[in-house]
């Protein structure tokens, strides 16, 4: 999400920013070189074409990119979401002539007034690493080197990340109560090949599959679960252990590393991340501290926990008599509690 909206503000406020950069240019200080350095940059043709391609490329998936971070997400729905991106793209990709088009038209008018002038990078007779591409315009030039190629590998990423799985978890997604009914145990051939390990022999899960189907055929569609999660708690683990796996496989399957991430960015927040001497245990506890910072500690709660655990910080420190000073602080404070 933050880079996408850096893109896009980047791109809001070009002109002043290359203002800027040119006033501090003028000026005769040690931040000229680099303003300069900068400006040119920005002041290049071809570096206007690549950021309103990123930004065209980066407003498509930008819902996308938000849906993705949410904690409670299906990996399912995540890649209906990811195919609902891709065949939009896809059409981009057949109409890229008058798509281009419009967005190279709003690149020249943002040269106009930046004063930058239209022009392609320098040509060279005989290029090594790939042949020179024909063009008639400068727009045809951009469209072939930068919108097309550019298009093509952000629909590859896209698919590379999301498709591979797409297989399995369509058939996991049979086993939810909402479509098992309308299915068959064949349908499951893809993600019982893929947890086999996991699960009891091939005819053990088809009869109680068909248990599980039987069992959700007799409720109202109203009422059937839609999800991993509601599935779950509605599943019997000891009569249908293997559905309960597979349902726990699915409700579990990341969508992204977004909650990892999340962690990483609250254990840093924390002022003994890089100088912590404490046990794991007592960084583990800071670390639970800073994430859920919306429970709240009731004071008599934490009164008696300073009470009961008085004692052996007295003791610790009556073996360590490097650790004087803090049992000086615990006698200090002692009187307050």
């Amino acid at each position: 999400m933050e880079r996408h909206d850096s893109v896009f503000l980047f791109k809001d406020i070009l002109e002043p920013i290359l203002l800027s950069l040119l006033k501090i240019e003028e000026e005769s200080s040690d931040s000229a070189p680099k303003a300069h350095a900068l400006s040119s940059s920005i002041s290049q043709f071809q570096f206007l074409v690549n950021i309103f391609v990123l930004s065209r490329m980066l407003s498509t998936t930008h819902n996308l990119s938000e849906k993705l971070k949410k904690k409670h997400k299906d990996l399912s729905k995540a890649i209906a979401n990811v195919t609902s991106v891709l065949d939009m793209l896809s059409k981009q990709r057949v109409n890229a002539n008058d798509n281009f088009k419009f967005l190279y038209a709003q690149v020249k008018e943002i040269a106009a007034k930046l004063d930058i002038k239209e022009e392609i990078p320098r040509v060279c007779r005989l290029q090594t690493a790939r042949n020179n591409v024909p063009y008639s315009t400068e727009e045809e030039y951009y469209r072939q080197v930068v919108y097309v190629p550019y298009l093509d590998d952000f629909c590859n990423s896209l698919k590379e990340g999301f498709e591979s799985h797409k297989e399995t978890v369509a058939s996991l997604q049979d086993i939810l109560p909402e479509f098992c009914t309308k299915t068959d145990f064949y349908s499951l051939e893809a993600a019982f090949n893929f947890y086999e390990e996991d699960l009891s022999h091939k005819e053990v899960v088809q009869r109680k599959f068909m248990l599980w189907k039987e069992k959700w055929s007799q409720e109202k569609s109203a009422n059937l679960p839609k999800t991993a999660i509601s599935s779950l708690e509605k599943c019997d683990k000891t009569f249908f252990p293997n559905i309960y796996i597979l349902l726990k496989q699915l409700a579990v399957l990341p969508v992204s590393v977004a909650t990892v991430e999340r962690s990483f960015s609250s254990l840093r927040r924390l002022k003994t991340y890089l100088r912590n001497t404490t046990s794991e245990s007592r960084l583990n506890g800071l670390a639970l501290l800073s994430t859920h910072r919306d429970i709240k500690i009731r004071d008599e709660v934490l009164l008696i926990s300073l009470l009961v655990y008085q004692e052996i910080w007295t003791s610790f420190c009556k073996l360590y008599i490097k650790r004087q000073t803090f049992f000086l602080c615990i006698h200090f404070i002692t009187p307050y509690l």
